[in-house]
């Protein structure tokens, strides 16, 4: 008996590390597949001045070959469908197999938030997008602008929602 209660105590941490340890495998593997189907060794990342807000108004993030301007409409409201609209300049822009926005907050899991857009000339990709609630009340947002094609470039901006 003596030996059975010496054994019950490793049992509870013993299963506590093992799910600890599949949770940190399970995350790191997410990360990995994630940064993986957006970047390649073939992605230029495009920066937005992050004093620029997308709501109501064009941000661009560009490089020599590129530009990608994304705008919202103002106001946004978590749970709600609206409409984003890219436009792309440059001389890779006609090339472009496709486009897709998607939502994330800094150092917070927000789930899957990606958005295919639709093109409508050469130059200009169209859709809706919606953005969760945020539990803790955060309105700062990073949207980023995967643009298949050869290179693949990837447009990040930041993005505060509400007042």
């Amino acid at each position: 008996m003596r030996g059975m209660s010496g054994r019950k105590k490793w049992i509870a941490p013993g299963i506590i590390a093992g799910l600890s340890a599949l949770g940190i495998a399970v995350g790191g593997f997410y990360r990995a597949v994630d940064s993986s189907s957006r970047a390649s060794a073939h992605t230029i990342i495009l920066s937005a001045d992050p004093a620029c807000n997308p709501l109501g108004r064009a941000c661009t993030a560009r490089d020599a070959t590129m530009a990608v301007a994304l705008e919202l409409p103002d106001p946004i409201k978590p749970l709600s469908p609206f409409p984003v609209q890219v436009q792309l300049a440059g001389e890779r822009a006609a090339t472009v197999e496709s486009v897709a926005v998607s939502f994330a907050m800094t150092g917070m899991n927000m789930g899957f938030n990606r958005f295919d857009l639709r093109r409508q000339s050469a130059h200009t990709w169209r859709g809706e997008a919606l953005l969760p609630v945020c539990s803790m009340g955060r309105r700062d947002w990073r949207a980023t602008v995967d643009v298949a094609g050869e290179p693949a470039y990837v447009g990040e901006f930041h993005l505060v929602v509400g007042s």
